[in-house]
């Protein structure tokens, strides 16, 4: 199957339910998903290359209905039938990309975390930091979450990396957390598509998206789905 083909699966599905895909002509992105493969950080381009066993794929789904935007992503490694990675040997073919799948999904998870009234934008990116240091990763500097209602894309920006910014959550506030992180180094670049983001040595990447909301007593992850959860990610 090819990202392409999945695109479309995606898009019909979309139109299905009365939305329209956010990316479709945003700023002239022609598809209906952004999808990375292996290097590709984020805003791929679906095309007609067939995946393979092992590749590393994030998925990042985005969605206008009842006049506000939806956003999320999850990234899979293309073969592996263990989703849930309870196979650890380092020995099997796909531990890499596993390891990095799972680190991704835990530097989400604990940024979500320390989200609440009374707390701080910065957190977050502390929180992905210190996820990425303890398995040897880097997270990317260079996109951030960002805020998200009636707008595809505005304030708060989210660094997923420490900082010193200093924004105090508070109820109401809905923004994306996406953190990106490396098999090698944090650099990147843009390919000619003016889109393609990839890595600047090749390394694998990886990215998870939650949409939250800062409500009067915490945190609400608005992309939750308990019924449908392909990547296994857990709040």
């Amino acid at each position: 199957m090819t990202t392409d083909e999945i695109d479309q699966i995606v898009h019909n599905a979309i139109l299905e339910i009365g939305a329209y895909p956010s990316p479709l002509n945003y700023r002239g992105f022609p598809k209906s998903l952004c999808s990375s493969v292996n290097e590709v950080v984020c805003h791929g381009i679906p095309d007609t290359r067939p995946l393979q066993y092992g590749d590393v794929v994030s998925f990042d789904v985005s969605v206008f209905i009842n006049g506000v935007h939806g956003d999320n992503c999850a990234t899979v490694v293309v073969g592996d039938d263990n989703k849930h990675n309870s196979d650890e040997s380092v020995e099997h073919p796909l531990h890499e990309e596993r390891r990095l799948v799972r680190a991704t999904q835990e530097a989400l998870q604990a940024a979500i975390a320390v989200c609440k009234p009374g707390g701080c934008l910065s957190h977050v990116g502390h929180a992905i930091s210190d996820v990425a240091d303890s398995y040897g990763y880097e997270s990317v500097r260079d996109y951030r979450g960002h805020g998200i209602n009636e707008t595809f894309h505005c304030p708060p920006y989210v660094k997923h990396y420490r900082n010193n910014d200093f924004l105090e959550l508070v109820p109401g506030m809905v923004f994306t957390i996406e953190p990106m992180l490396v098999q090698k180094g944090a650099e990147v670049y843009e390919w000619d598509d003016g889109w393609t983001v990839a890595t600047r040595d090749g390394g694998l990447a990886a990215q998870f998206e939650h949409m939250v909301w800062i409500t009067e007593d915490g945190v609400k992850v608005l992309t939750e789905n308990p019924v449908f959860n392909p990547s296994g990610l857990s709040i």
